[in-house]
């Protein structure tokens, strides 16, 4: 794929749809994105890094239990991933290491994205790889 992600409009709403070629391609590019709405991502310099690790009990939960925790690094501790690297393991779980650097007034807030929701959520396998489909609540 091309692309790794674009930015849905919806009425009271936003979200984004992510590709990767692998699973773990398509939650990288899901940080990036959630990033994209926050602030351009191109404006974070890769200085520091933040590892998480998440467990659910489907993809879907895994989904959204990993970009809520993205969410809180961005909000709760001011970094701004600009990269992401993930990895699966077994029983959907993962091991996230988010690139970036703390958040400062040089970078432009776009939007404040309040929480990830269930609504139009998708994580499923397409004949070139995989697609993720958040909205969130801003």
């Amino acid at each position: 794929m091309s692309e790794s992600y674009r930015i849905l409009e919806h009425t009271a709403d936003i979200g984004f749809e992510a590709y990767g070629a692998t699973r773990e391609e398509g939650l990288a590019n899901a940080a990036i994105a959630l990033t994209s709405i926050i602030t351009d991502p191109d404006s974070v310099a890769v200085k520091n890094k933040h590892t998480i690790e998440v467990s659910a009990g489907d993809w879907e939960q895994l989904l959204v239990r990993y970009l809520n925790e993205v969410l809180y690094i961005i909000d709760g501790e001011s970094f701004l991933p600009a990269k992401a690297d993930v990895k699966l393991q077994e029983d959907y779980s993962l091991i996230a290491v988010l690139y970036g650097e703390t958040r400062t007034e040089d970078h432009d807030v776009r939007t404040d994205v309040k929480a990830i929701t269930y609504h139009q959520l998708k994580f499923e396998q397409v004949n070139n790889g995989f697609i993720v489909r958040v909205f969130v609540d801003i």
